[in-house]
C-alpha cells in the first residue's frame, strides 16, 4: 500500500503505529522541504529506483536506488532494502544490505540489520543493532586543517632524545 500523508498540526504525522518518534522526527525536520511523505506499505515490492522531493518510509522491501537529496528516509522495522541510499538523514530499524550517503545523520535502530558501506557528518547506533560495515564520518572543513597543524611529522626529532647530529661527541684524550 502506498500512502501520503501531510503534516497536521497537531501530530507533525499521521503515521502508521509502525513507525517510532524517532523515525518520525527524522523525517519531519528540513524546515526548507515539502511537509509530505509518502509510505511503501509491508506488502508491496519495488524493484528500481526511486527519487523525489518529499520523505520516504519503507515499511514493504525495495531493491534498487534511493535519491531524495533534501529530505529524509526511513526504513520501517519490517521493511527490507537493498542498494543505494542518498538522503539528508536515515533511519533503519529493517534489514538492508548496500551504501548510504546521508547529508547530516544515520540513525541505526536496536531492530535494525544492516551490512554495508555508510558515509555521513554522524551516526547513532543503538545497543542490540546487527551492524557490519564500514563507517566513514564527514569532516567539518576547518577542522581538517586544525588536526594538520597539531599533527606530528615523521620526520622531527623526539623531544625526549636528541638527534645525533646535535648530541655532543666524546673526545678521546691522549697519554
Amino acid at each position: 500500500m502506498l500512502k501520503k500523508a501531510k503534516k497536521d498540526e497537531r501530530d507533525q504525522f499521521s503515521a502508521s503505529s509502525e513507525i517510532t518518534e524517532e523515525e518520525k522526527s527524522l523525517l519531519v525536520s528540513a524546515s526548507e522541504t515539502r511537509d509530505e511523505k509518502t509510505i511503501i506499505g509491508e506488502y508491496i515490492t519495488i524493484e528500481g529506483s526511486i527519487s523525489g522531493e518529499e520523505h520516504l518510509v519503507i515499511e514493504g522491501s525495495m531493491k534498487g536506488t534511493i535519491d531524495l537529496k533534501r529530505h529524509n528516509f526511513a526504513i520501517g522495522s519490517k521493511g527490507r532494502f537493498e542498494g543505494e541510499i542518498r538522503a539528508q538523514k536515515v533511519s533503519i530499524s529493517g534489514e538492508m544490505n548496500g551504501s548510504i550517503k546521508a547529508q547530516d545523520k544515520i540513525r541505526i535502530t536496536k531492530e535494525a540489520d544492516f551490512v554495508g558501506e555508510i558515509r555521513a557528518k554522524s551516526i547513532s547506533v543503538e545497543d542490540g543493532a546487527y551492524f557490519k560495515g564500514s563507517i566513514e564520518l564527514e569532516r567539518e572543513p576547518n577542522r581538517k586543517s586544525a588536526t594538520k597543524e597539531k599533527a606530528p611529522t615523521l620526520a622531527s626529532p623526539r623531544p625526549d632524545k636528541e638527534p645525533d647530529s646535535l648530541a655532543p661527541k666524546e673526545t678521546k684524550q691522549g697519554n
